[in-house]
């Protein structure tokens, strides 16, 4: 059905806010209109790839939005 199905989003991964952090967030995806954990994916995969150097590569896991 899929061509990778290593791709298939299935995993689940927890993130604790306190009201600053969660109010931050909300107003970032009122003014983008991105989905919250589609925002928040963009935003862990983007510091991940800063964080291991390899932010400049062109990676389709990270869609040019996190930018």
């Amino acid at each position: 059905m899929y061509p990778d199905p290593k791709r298939v989003r299935s995993r689940y991964a927890a993130l604790n806010l306190d009201q600053y952090e969660a109010q931050l967030i909300d107003a970032l995806v009122a003014y983008t209109g991105i989905d919250k954990a589609a925002l928040l994916r963009q935003l862990v995969l983007k510091e991940a790839l800063e964080t291991l150097g390899v932010a400049d590569l062109d990676l389709r896991t990270v869609p040019r939005q996190a930018s």
